[in-house]
């Protein structure tokens, strides 16, 4: 009898667990995050609005995987929509924040804030594939995938093509400097190659070589030679240096 009681009161909690409904959620999450309209349960569900650090993310369905049980970490399925991003995701966490499988889309206007300094507009669509992503107290640990923009426009006193922007990034050769990314570009105004290099505490040193092609104009050419680094046989070699910031939207900016 007493058995068959602990039995009961057993599957009475398990089931009782299974269906804590998604609210259970929001006291559980960062100050810096808010979720309205929580549907479902605490283990798959989904919330309608999802706002980080005041910027909105659109609706989140998110779904808790088998693995955390045999990892002891949170290990979950996410999915994201929003008006200029959408983006799919497994997210480990137990010390550090482990994304895999990481897909995502968007419009480039996602970005224009961080090309305003520039006075300049970005336009074009990307596409991020990700194998791998990690953080952990804000630096980089390991990156590993592919980034392309189709096409890429930068918009100011011209319009310029660069075209289709092809990024792969794998981790540096010596783990403590980083991830390489490397940039190509095809059917642009201009050829654009170049390499960053993304240090774990996201300090970043880059060079870029911008060589005149086919499809260069005459004005392309002309604000070319104003630009620093120009050479006699018509290149331009730029470097750059400094520190980045991951942002709210978990892109990269200068800082």
């Amino acid at each position: 009898m007493k058995k068959l009681i602990f039995i009961i009161v057993l599957a009475s909690l398990i089931a009782l667990l299974l269906n804590l409904p998604a609210s259970f959620l929001k006291p559980l999450l960062p100050t810096d995050i808010y979720a309205q309209s929580l549907q479902g349960t605490l283990w798959k569900g989904q919330a309608q609005s999802v706002r980080y650090q005041g910027k909105p993310l659109g609706a989140v369905n998110w779904k808790i995987l088998p693995a955390c049980f045999s990892s002891l970490s949170l290990c979950a399925a996410i999915k994201q929509q929003g008006p200029s991003l959408q983006s799919e995701f497994i997210l480990h966490g137990s010390r550090h924040w482990h994304f895999t499988d990481l897909t995502a889309e968007g419009d480039m206007k996602h970005f224009a804030n961080h090309f305003k300094k520039y006075r300049i507009t970005p336009r074009g669509r990307f596409t991020l594939d990700l194998n791998e992503l990690q953080f952990a107290h804000g630096e980089l640990l390991s990156a590993r995938g592919r980034i392309e923009i189709k096409p890429m426009w930068l918009i100011s006193v011209m319009r310029l093509s660069l075209g289709d922007i092809h990024a792969e990034i794998e981790p540096a050769i010596n783990a403590e400097q980083g991830s390489l990314m490397q940039i190509s570009n095809r059917q642009g105004h201009l050829d654009l190659e170049g390499q960053v290099q993304i240090t774990p505490e996201l300090s970043y040193e880059s060079h870029f070589t911008l060589t005149p092609n086919d499809n260069s104009n005459r004005s392309v050419k002309r604000i070319l030679r104003y630009l620093r680094g120009y050479q006699n046989n018509g290149e331009v070699q730029l470097s750059y240096q400094g520190q980045l910031a991951l942002t709210a939207d978990l892109s990269l900016i200068h800082i």
